[in-house]
């Protein structure tokens, strides 16, 4: 049982994107369905996803930044993830 599990759930993370699926680089609806989506997520969240994954900031310069462990960055940053993944599939 927990190897078909395990077999499920990496085959429906190593599925490829479908190249007609994928918008064209600048295109304008793709930044407005990203900016709706930050906007649903929490302040920390979105703040933590913003410093780390767009302006590239490490853990250390995020913890500093937001005045929190580097510790409680991982745990928004890893939450934020999975709330910005689940938003976008909707």
């Amino acid at each position: 049982m927990r190897e078909a599990v395990r077999h499920a759930t990496r085959s429906a993370r190593s599925r490829p994107a479908e190249l007609s699926e994928l918008p064209a680089p600048g295109d304008p609806q793709l930044a407005a369905d990203i900016r709706d989506v930050l906007s649903r997520l929490s302040p920390e969240h979105r703040a933590v996803l913003l410093l780390r994954d767009l302006e590239g900031l490490d853990e250390r310069q995020t913890a500093e930044l937001l005045a929190v462990a580097p510790g409680t960055v991982k745990s928004r940053l890893s939450r934020a993830r999975l709330s910005f993944r689940k938003a976008w599939q909707q």
